[in-house]
């Protein structure tokens, strides 16, 4: 059976997990309480199942968010992070100003707040050694007022569990929706799909392998533990992407990886991809239209579609080169708001609705 998680997108870039107005936690083993407004966040339901197995000393495991490997080295320790850290405060996500290739939303209040990158380290098991299995992070664009205190502790528990987080687990890159040729698809005009492939941790588009140097990365992921004996590998590669509208009366299509393209300045009937739809009416009635399974949209998207992207993932790994399959495959959902505007006037530019 497939794995399955969670992840929201809103707008253009990631909100994988929870999101709150500050990072500051309630105390210090809690999350903080979940808040709403802003135009960048929202929570999953559940995190995916992680699935596991071994290939001689090591460990090899993976979600629908992630994947990584642990070999033993001999040596234990049975103190859980309460025992050793519990006089340090922790506080989940960190801020950092957006990379410029980040395209963020029209800020609702400029004078007010700005939008910032939100990296959180999310379903942590206090109980274990090092966090336990669920444990990952996550990333989110997030409104965040003036004056808001987001800078976070520095203590050794912080530095550990960063450290944790950014080791041996590696995050599978999270696609941000690309509708081309325009940003904005108009009705009655086939809208074409491309990806940027985007590393939760830093960001940055993933681009390893033979796709090294790809501008906007690719759905693509390697993990490597050196060893005596030959390096452990890991390779994670999307088979399918799922583009589903969630309307009524409109049907969701299956594209593979290498039908993600769009060729500028192509007709449409030259286009090298056919993984495209026609929108017959804009956003305006999305909401009117949804379906049952749609998914609910902050109130800052006035008008968009509440578009869902389900990656679907198989992830090899061996010793020296990736022989075995993990699990059954595993899917990454997201979340995406797609505004879809009327055609305009002649020589009027197009109306963006966020």
């Amino acid at each position: 059976m497939t794995s399955r998680v969670r992840v929201v997108v809103l707008g253009v870039i990631v909100a994988m997990l929870g999101f709150a107005p500050t990072a500051q936690a309630d105390d210090m083993w809690n999350k903080p309480p979940a808040a709403g407004g802003g135009g960048g966040g929202g929570t999953p339901i559940h995190s995916s199942p992680t699935t596991q197995d071994t290939i001689r000393d090591c460990t090899v495991y993976a979600s629908g968010t992630g994947m990584g490997s642990y070999c033993s080295d001999g040596g234990s320790n049975d103190e859980t992070l309460r025992q050793r850290f519990g006089g340090d405060k922790f506080v989940p996500c960190r801020y950092s100003t957006p990379p410029a290739w980040i395209e963020v939303p029209a800020n609702p209040n400029p004078g007010e707040g700005r939008y910032l990158l939100k990296r959180c380290i999310e379903d942590i098991n206090w109980d274990t050694y090092a966090g336990g299995r669920g444990m990952h992070l996550t990333i989110s664009l997030e409104w965040v007022p003036n004056g808001a205190d987001i800078t976070p502790p520095e203590n050794p528990l912080m530095t550990f569990l960063w450290r944790r987080v950014t080791g041996d687990d590696t995050a599978l890159p999270v696609p941000m929706m690309r509708p081309e040729p325009s940003t904005v698809p108009v009705v009655g005009y086939p809208t074409f799909f491309t990806f940027a492939w985007v590393d939760p941790e830093t960001g940055d588009p993933v681009a390893e392998g033979d796709f090294a140097g790809a501008p906007l990365g690719a759905p693509y992921r390697e993990v490597r533990l050196s060893r005596p004996d030959g390096d452990l590998h890991m390779v994670a590669e999307a088979t399918e992407i799922v583009i589903d509208p969630h309307q009524t009366d409109m049907k969701p299509i299956t594209c593979t990886p290498d039908e993600l393209v769009y060729e500028e300045g192509a007709s449409v009937a030259d286009q090298p991809s056919d993984c495209q739809i026609t929108f017959t009416r804009s956003s305006a009635t999305a909401r009117t239209y949804a379906d049952a399974d749609a998914p609910e949209l902050p109130q800052v998207y006035v008008s968009a579609y509440p578009v869902t992207v389900t990656v679907r993932w198989r992830i090899t790994f061996g010793i020296g080169s990736p022989t075995e399959e993990l699990g059954d495959g595993f899917e990454m959902t997201a979340t995406q708001a797609l505004p879809v505007q009327e055609v305009q006037a002649p020589n009027e530019p197009p109306i963006v609705l966020y």
